[in-house]
């Protein structure tokens, strides 16, 4: 075998082999960079149901949902902002219930923060014997101060009503349901209302 053919056959080992070990490191880069963004993720603010919601009638009559969450995460939650909608479960009509809450205080690790939501009773009746099924959309939006990364979590809800005088408990909506709130009410985009 002559030099060249031995410096050819030489260069191409040295060329295949370069382009093994910068593979090997653009795998290794990769890997190790989504394990750092898993690990951002792991540790971010997460908020996530304390207690089952209730559902109970105030002094004052009116109809009030109870929300209890908790910061499941290791870093604080902070500005957390609170958009709730509250719809008819049949999708007709404007939203029953819009509004808009604040906390300015940080919710640590294992910290919780409650929500209480009021409607004013809608008939003549103390306690309604029936009241038509609902669903409830709550939409938390916060930052993570240690990393100044924001986050937001939307929850859709569904509530059964009163039905024969007793007050059914409050469950997550189905996909199929979480769809169809999303196809009726395409302007209930609670991202861009928050600030």
């Amino acid at each position: 075998m002559s030099s060249e053919s031995q410096n050819s056959v030489s260069n191409l080992i040295v060329t295949l082999t370069t382009l093994i070990f910068a593979i090997t490191s653009m795998i290794t880069v990769y890997i190790s960079g989504s394990a750092w963004r898993d690990e951002r993720e792991s540790v971010r603010p997460y908020l996530t149901f304390y207690t089952s919601p209730e559902v109970r009638f105030s002094p004052l009559k009116q109809l009030v949902f109870s929300f209890t969450f908790q910061n499941a995460g290791l870093h604080p939650a902070g500005n957390l902002h609170i958009q709730t909608t509250i719809i008819d479960s049949e999708l007709s009509g404007p939203p029953l219930h819009t509004d808009q809450y604040s906390l300015v205080n940080d919710i640590s690790q294992n910290s919780t923060a409650d929500l209480l939501i009021k409607l004013d009773n809608p008939g003549p009746i103390k306690k309604p014997v029936q009241m038509k099924p609902q669903y409830i959309i709550i939409s938390l939006k916060y930052s993570d101060p240690v990393l100044g990364k924001g986050h937001e979590q939307i929850f859709y809800l569904k509530w059964a009503g009163i039905v024969d005088g007793n007050i059914t408990p409050v469950f997550h909506a189905s996909r199929e349901d979480k769809n169809r709130i999303l196809n009726s009410y395409p302007k209930i985009n609670t991202k861009s209302k928050l600030q």
